[in-house]
């Protein structure tokens, strides 16, 4: 009895104690948003001055503290945001409601920036988005592309297609790049000529992201932009108010090296900041012979004239050359069960790699720079009135590679490894019998080549440089104008001038002593700069205007806007003259104009409610207006193209949980289809008018934050993406000339080259102090091949499915100072379990029952003439960072 109640009095003197200290403790609580947008933070570190311990604020910006009585100094620090100080007091067992915690940006004018760039914010505007912030981006970009950090978003899917640095792909709701606007900083990149985002020119975005809000849909931006199937907001690093800088290396797998560097000065006392930053990326690429070199440069100087006035210089670049691979048949990578010649490469396989002369050769290469530069105004005329400018200018200059004559590909050509022989190249071209074929004849006409190697489009091997050179203008003043305390009225202007110049010249010969280009009567050597095939420039002239109203109160938020622009399309030819008899073309003008609404219900500050509507019409891309490359000859049946688009929505908010759900309704027609399919036989263009597409689906995203340290998200996605109607159109081969032409079968197929449902997990967990653990899921299916068929073919004889497929990934941050350093040390493994998957196809071959070394994949694809592209498979990197 004395030893019990010994043990009682132990046990309940400690919890008197402990009830006691309850009783004398206070709570502290808040709210931390955007000073700007009034958007709730989560995830703000709140310490408290002094002492040990802390929390971080909640889903919805929330938290909640239990202080003893006392006077304190809390501290609330973000990535991106102004360090804050609040002084409190806590007496008693009283609760104390700070209110609402506003957090200023860390950077020079910030808040324009992000209004200028069309950012939606959670609960207020009426569209579906998905948004990344810098701690995501630091986490998850690594070694990766800019298009994947999006992976684990609704309605997005990702491909490295055949792993040449940057030539990555991203679709939304089942729609290409070429339909999806990116923009930067407000300002569009989308190509002027065929609306395509090249990533490898912008392959340092994941260095100097401060967000990327991905809006999907026709999205929010009052711009006329491409928005089908959604707009990817990205918003640079401003210049930072505060000095400091930061070092990063990285290594990974296959070579793969990263030196990143980048200092502010903070601001000054006249006014001024600087913020730059340049980083080194090297490596030999996951698929053979894709060895690649890559920098990035960014500075951004701000001037805070005065309180009315700020002036942002930004430039920004990502010099980079990276050798190429393509898609081959199936049974290439991994044999074929029929037929036991077929020798399995492995998923790695680059056909069009090899050796010449004992060194390393890749056959086709791809090497650009594109400098962009912009100055911002930012004008306050008044407490109502806001003009934000910008100027900008890029010019893109570099190239391709090409091939015209005898496939470098060929048989004939290829060593026991399956790897390209250069050596055997230049053997034909020399006059050599390689196999059975005879190499490149003598030449036999008078002249300066008379008696010596020359080749031609349809003899011997040619690489040829694919010139692409452009210079970019434009100018955007957006005007807004606050009207009472519910209402602002927004207009403003966009315009853009581009002029593209387009030709080839002779890169590398393999022994032959020139090129003769039969069309032009010209001959062209090694370094001759003699442009041949083609040789023009195009000009897109581009004017624009928009007027939006934005109502917002405590229930309601409406937005309408509507736009209107002109493109003028013209080409001027310098080897051939078009048909009207003159090298420069008529000017073809394209009227577009677009409107679109939405509303958002607040029922409370837990539910809300969104719906949204849109039309417009858009100009068709220049290369649907101009078919060939030869002359100036109009595609008579280019004509604008109609998209119509609802949407409607449904968000919960708690301090633990957000769930937002959305469906949609997007109709196309008129559609122009431009694509060009890369085989061993060369490239075939095809030029389709007259399509119709519908697109609808459901968008699921959750996050939950069930206890202080772990974060979870989700996300599922359901789409029925297909083609409604047939179209109308040419193919075309390397050298321009039409090869087919007629009615397509597109009817009825489904969307390819994009999974049709895809699934998201993520676990985010801090395990001690500094520490984190990352691991996420994605998943796959109903993906399906591509309706081209490549080679000559110009309809569609069937389609077949793609396996399903799911990828798991991990990764571990741990953060700490080393002498008042903040150092902070990452690993990431993408594919943890090396799963083997197909990412996507370049035609639609079925598989042929009656063809004894056919084999199925899939669900009815041919295994035998299948063209594929692998998914990568393990890949890694470890790296530091140090902010000094």
């Amino acid at each position: 009895m004395r030893k019990f109640l010994q043990k009682c009095v132990f046990f309940i003197i400690p919890m008197l104690l402990s009830s006691f200290v309850a009783f004398s403790q206070g709570t502290v609580s808040g709210k931390v948003i955007d000073g700007s947008s009034s958007e709730a933070l989560p995830g703000v570190s709140v310490l408290i001055k002094g002492h040990k311990g802390g929390t971080s604020s909640e889903i919805d910006g929330s938290f909640k503290l239990k202080l003893q009585t006392g006077q304190y100094t809390l501290v609330f620090n973000y990535v991106g945001y102004l360090s804050k100080e609040l002084n409190i007091e806590v007496t008693g067992s009283h609760v104390t409601n700070l209110g609402l915690i506003k957090l200023a940006s860390s950077s020079l004018s910030m808040s324009e920036v992000t209004i200028t760039a069309g950012q939606a914010v959670e609960r207020k505007t009426p569209v579906a988005i998905s948004t990344i912030k810098a701690t995501d981006i630091e986490n998850k970009s690594a070694n990766s592309e800019f298009p994947e950090l999006l992976k684990s978003m609704p309605s997005v899917y990702t491909s490295k297609v055949a792993g040449g640095f940057g030539d990555s792909r991203v679709t939304i709701r089942g729609f290409d790049g070429t339909n999806v606007a990116v923009m930067i900083n407000g300002v569009p990149v989308n190509g002027m000529e065929d609306g395509k985002v090249y990533w490898s020119n912008w392959s340092g975005l994941t260095d100097i992201a401060s967000t990327v809000q991905v809006q999907r849909g026709i999205g929010a931006s009052k711009l006329s932009v491409s928005s089908v199937g959604g707009t990817i907001n990205v918003v640079t690093k401003p210049t930072e108010m505060e000095a400091g800088g930061m070092f990063k290396n990285s290594i990974g797998n296959d070579g793969f090296q990263k030196y990143t560097l980048g200092y502010n000065t903070g601001l000054l006392k006249s006014g001024f900041a600087i913020s730059a930053l340049g980083s080194y990326t090297s490596g030999d690429g996951y698929i053979d012979g894709t060895a690649f070199r890559g920098g990035t440069y960014f500075l951004s100087a701000g001037w805070k004239i005065n309180e009315k006035h700020t002036l942002v210089l930004t430039a920004t670049g990502a010099p980079q050359s990276h050798d190429q691979s393509y898609a081959t048949y199936y049974q290439n990578y991994v044999g074929n069960p029929n037929n036991p010649s077929v020798i399995a490469r492995g998923r790695k396989y680059n056909y069009e790699s090899g050796f010449y002369s004992g060194e390393y050769q890749s056959y086709y290469k791809n090497k650009y720079h594109k400098p962009v530069i912009n100055l911002n105004h930012y004008w306050k005329l008044d407490d109502y009135t806001d003009i934000n400018s910008v100027v900008y200018a890029s010019f893109g200059r570099g190239n391709g590679t090409a091939n015209l004559g005898t496939s470098p590909t060929s048989s004939m050509f290829v060593a026991l490894d399956g790897t390209l022989n250069f050596n055997d190249i230049k053997k034909f071209n020399t006059g050599s019998t390689i196999g059975t074929t005879a190499g490149v004849p003598l030449w036999a006409t008078d002249g300066e080549f008379n008696g010596k190697y020359v080749t031609t489009s349809s003899k011997g091997v040619t690489l040829f440089d694919n010139v692409n050179n452009h210079n970019w203008y434009g100018a955007i003043i957006n005007g807004a104008r606050q009207i009472g305390e519910d209402l602002k009225i927004s207009a403003g202007l966009d315009y853009r001038y581009y002029s593209g110049d387009h030709y080839y010249t002779v890169r590398d010969l393999f022994g032959a002593d020139a090129y003769y280009d039969a069309n032009t009567g010209q001959f062209a050597t090694e370094g001759s700069n003699t442009k041949v095939n083609y040789n023009y420039t195009g000009y897109v002239n581009w004017i624009g205007g928009y007027l939006s109203a934005e109502y917002s109160n405590d229930l309601l938020d409406i937005f309408a806007s509507g736009t209107l622009n002109n493109s003028a399309y013209k080409r001027k030819t310098y080897l051939f003259a078009s048909l009207n008899g003159k090298n420069m073309s008529d000017v073809h003008n394209f009227l577009g104009y677009s409107g679109k609404g939405g509303i958002n219900f607040k029922i409370s500050e837990q539910h809300n409610f969104f719906g949204n509507v849109g039309y417009f019409e858009r100009a068709p891309l220049f290369n649907t207006v101009f078919q060939s490359y030869t002359t100036n000859a109009e595609n008579a049946d280019a004509k604008n193209e109609k998209i119509q688009d609802y949407e409607l929505g449904y968000g919960f908010r708690s301090r633990l949980l957000t769930v937002k759900l959305n469906g949609y309704y997007t109709k196309w027609t008129d559609r122009a289809v431009y694509r060009s399919v890369v085989t061993e036989g060369g490239t075939t263009y095809y030029n389709f008018t007259g399509l119709g597409e519908l697109h609808k689906g459901l968008e699921l995203e959750v996050l939950a934050k069930p206890i202080q340290k772990l974060e979870l998200s989700g996300s599922y996605s359901m789409g029925k993406w297909k083609y409604t109607s047939d179209a109308s159109g040419k193919a075309y081969n390397d050298a321009g000339d039409v090869i087919a032409d007629g009615t397509t079968a597109f009817k009825g197929l489904k969307v390819g080259g994009t999974a049709q449902t895809t699934g998201a997990l993520s676990a985010n967990y801090e395990v001690l102090k500094g520490l984190r653990i990352m691991a996420d899921y994605n998943y796959y299916d109903k993906l399906y091949s591509t309706f081209t068929t490549g080679g000559t073919a110009s309809t569609v004889t069937g389609q077949w499915e793609l396996p399903s497929f799911g990828l798991y990934n991990a990764g571990l941050s741990y953060s700490f100072k080393l002498k008042n350093l903040p150092v902070t040390l990452r690993a990431n493994v993408d594919n943890v379990f090396d799963k083997q998957y197909l990412a996507e196809t370049t035609n639609s071959v079925l598989y042929n029952s009656d063809d004894s070394a056919d084999f199925e994949i899939g669900k009815g694809g041919s295994g035998k003439s299948s063209y594929v592209y692998w998914g990568f498979g393990t890949t890694w990197t470890a790296g530091l960072s140090v902010r000094f």
